[in-house]
């Protein structure tokens, strides 16, 4: 934590804690926060060159909202800096403070709060149906996101947390052919986890199918090669991507009307 003589609040900065190079807030999310007078701070939870990750937490409530992006670890990696992120996440939450948790970040939220997290028994990289519950319906943030199909790209998997509101539910296609019934959304108070990835432009996909090419081949015998399932993405993400952008960027203004 910052020594209490430096604490200072900054309601209208969002702080985006950073656990990959390449899983950035996104430039959906970034000009929308400039565009309603935000300003970004990010932090870079992810270490370099071999060196191990390091992640001081601020104060709570410093910051107007917290963004916790994905990654390539795990929420149950005995890894001491998420295991302060998680302490700062959970903290946040049960104060009130508005957080957004996206891939790996809704899995260090899911977890801190009491949820669990574990494989999925398979891997998706690409577009999903997301399922919307009734409480995901008429919830006034969530409720702005109706699109049939969102971009994904991970292992594991989270359960909605002790207390929380289920606001979405998915398939995942595990490796043994069978599917599994997942939670792909949820609300704590102020604070939301998405297990896809609402930041996500056609720019950075374009990216993603190069620094991630290889998880593609993760997706196991059921799926295409993974090149074709690279173009298969990119085909379909570009269709909506228009779509997408917006209701993402209207989920976020809502969550810092409807919590502000």
């Amino acid at each position: 934590m910052t020594e209490s003589g430096d604490f200072r609040v900054r309601s209208r900065t969002a702080l985006a804690i950073q656990h990959h190079p390449a899983e950035t807030l996104g430039d959906n999310f970034a000009s929308a926060l400039r565009r309603w007078g935000w300003s970004v701070e990010t932090v870079r939870a992810f270490g370099a060159d071999g060196e191990p990750a390091s992640f001081e937490p601020p104060e709570v409530g410093e910051f107007g909202l917290t963004i916790s992006l994905g990654g390539p670890m795990s929420a149950n990696d005995p890894d001491p800096a998420l295991a302060r992120e998680m302490e700062f996440l959970a903290e946040s939450a049960k104060s009130g403070a508005r957080v957004l948790g996206i891939c790996l970040g809704a899995q260090l939220l899911s977890r801190a709060l009491g949820g669990e997290v574990a494989p999925s028994g398979g891997y998706q990289f690409g577009m999903r149906k997301l399922w919307i519950t009734e409480s995901g319906a008429e919830d006034a943030a969530f409720s702005r996101i109706d699109v049939p199909l969102v971009p994904t790209m991970h292992g594991e998997r989270f359960t909605a947390p002790p207390g929380a509101v289920r606001l979405a539910e998915g398939f995942v296609l595990r490796r043994d052919g069978t599917f599994s019934r997942i939670d792909m959304a949820f609300r704590y108070r102020n604070a939301y986890g998405l297990q896809f990835e609402p930041q996500l432009t056609v720019a950075e996909l374009a990216r993603w199918n190069v620094e991630f090419a290889s998880d593609y081949a993760l997706l196991g015998a059921a799926f295409e090669p993974p090149g074709e399932e690279a173009r298969r993405h990119m085909r379909e993400f570009s269709k909506m991507a228009s779509v997408h952008e917006a209701q993402m960027a209207a989920f976020l203004e809502q969550l810092l009307v409807a919590s502000g």
